[in-house]
């Protein structure tokens, strides 16, 4: 970075001092002498700035040459040599005076200000360094002072507040997004709370997030929130969150199709694995069921007719079965299981009108008209290793069924059979 140096109406002898003076780090010297109006230096190249030293007594005004200097990284340095020289014109032009009072102190003042234009330069490259990092990042990144106001954010923030960086600097939490605080205090955001904890830990912490945006949706986060500290205190926070809203979608959307049957929506044996690992309950009662007919339909029709079959007896059992488990074992065959409150109702009944309905949803279709549905119902007690024993006699009342002509259920209860037609 070059420092344009312009003396006006000063001595060879300080001149010369001045020129001796080495730059501050990254800075180079240009001098100049300017002598007349005309020679004012007006315009900068980006990595210039201006130092313009002057006397008072010279025939140019500070007024003139002020008006005359470039807006950006130019400083006016006004030499008397007594303060009652001075006027008020004066002082509105000058960025600094200095008093004419020999060597030494023309030094100190050179170097003062050499140091001051570095350390404003310096400043100016930090908050560039920083915007610009923080600006190219797509996480939502904000400053916050001990009032939890934000003193400034980056562009990711604003789209998503749908706001100027204007009008979210000096602003709180509630005002940003547009969250009543009454609202805000009946809903289970997070967001102010855990500024709160990040002051008490005095150290980075990781928090999940949840905001609502501009466009009404509601995205999930992981915040991570830092205290700034002044010393050894804390003057305020940075907060860094990323949305992780897809990824959350995302980890879903894997979770349930671990858990579920891809065709029917069903659970599937994994999910009926970790319900078991996980059930408290005394009473239990299971319903085996398949689809009689179920491979001529596959066979005329073909696997996609047989795959449809499947899908619109599923949809039936999470109709007529909307609180128990229901599990699509595989091909055909169905689980459903009843516990607690459910276990008590009239399950047989329940099940004779899920099978009128299927008889009604099916008859209307040629392909399926066919099909029927046939059902095993076991009850007993739950232990170790009941569930195995109940879903075999489950299993044998289902064949029984069959056995008694299909379209039908069987009751198998702790000590018998029980047919019903």
């Amino acid at each position: 970075m070059q420092l344009k140096i312009a003396f006006i109406g000063i001595a060879a002898d300080r001149a010369e001092l001045f020129q001796s003076i080495a730059p501050q780090e990254h800075f180079s010297h240009r001098f100049y002498t300017i002598a007349k109006e005309e020679e004012l230096i007006r315009e900068l190249a980006d990595e210039e700035q201006l130092l313009v030293i002057m006397d008072k007594a010279y025939a140019l005004s500070p007024r003139t040459v002020r008006s005359s200097m470039p807006r950006r990284g130019s400083m006016l340095i006004l030499c008397v040599d007594r303060a009652d020289q001075l006027t008020h014109e004066d002082y509105d032009a000058a960025d600094d005076i200095w008093l004419n009072d020999g060597p030494a102190l023309a030094r100190f003042y050179f170097s003062r200000v050499l140091a001051r234009i570095a350390a404003r330069k310096h400043a100016w490259m930090q908050e560039t360094w920083l915007q610009a990092t923080i600006n190219t990042l797509p996480d939502l990144i904000w400053f916050k002072d001990m009032k939890g106001i934000h003193v400034d954010v980056n562009d990711a923030f604003c789209a998503a507040v749908a706001k100027e960086k204007a009008a979210v600097r000096g602003r709180d939490h509630y005002d940003i997004w547009d969250i009543p605080k009454e609202v805000y205090e009946a809903t289970d955001y997070v967001c102010v709370e855990t500024e709160d904890d990040v002051i008490a830990a005095r150290k980075t912490c990781l928090f999940d997030e949840e905001v609502m945006k501009a466009d009404g949706h509601l995205s999930k986060l992981k915040t991570y929130k830092t205290p700034i500290f002044d010393g050894d205190t804390i003057i305020g926070t940075v907060g860094i969150a990323r949305d992780v809203t897809k990824e959350y979608e995302y980890q879903q959307n894997i979770i349930y199709m671990a858990l579920h049957d891809q065709l029917t929506g069903l659970a599937n044996r994994r999910q009926l694995d970790e319900f078991l690992s996980n059930l408290e309950t005394n009473e239990m009662m299971v319903a085996c069921l398949d689809l009689d007919h179920f491979k001529s339909v596959n066979d005329t029709y073909g696997h996609l007719a047989g795959d449809e079959a499947i899908v619109r007896t599923a949809a039936l059992i999470k109709k007529h079965f909307p609180d128990t488990l229901n599990v699509r074992l595989g091909g055909d065959e169905f689980l459903i299981i009843f516990t607690d409150g459910t276990v008590s109702e009239n399950i047989p009944e329940r099940m004779q009108v899920f099978m009128d309905d299927f008889f009604d949803a099916f008859k209307e279709d040629k392909r399926f008209g066919v099909l029927s549905v046939s059902a095993g119902i076991a009850e007993g007690q739950v232990g170790h290793g009941s569930f195995d024993l109940l879903l075999q006699r489950a299993d044998e009342a289902l064949y029984a069924a069959k056995a008694a002509g299909r379209g039908r259920y069987v009751v198998s209860h702790r000590d018998e059979h029980e047919v019903i037609s």
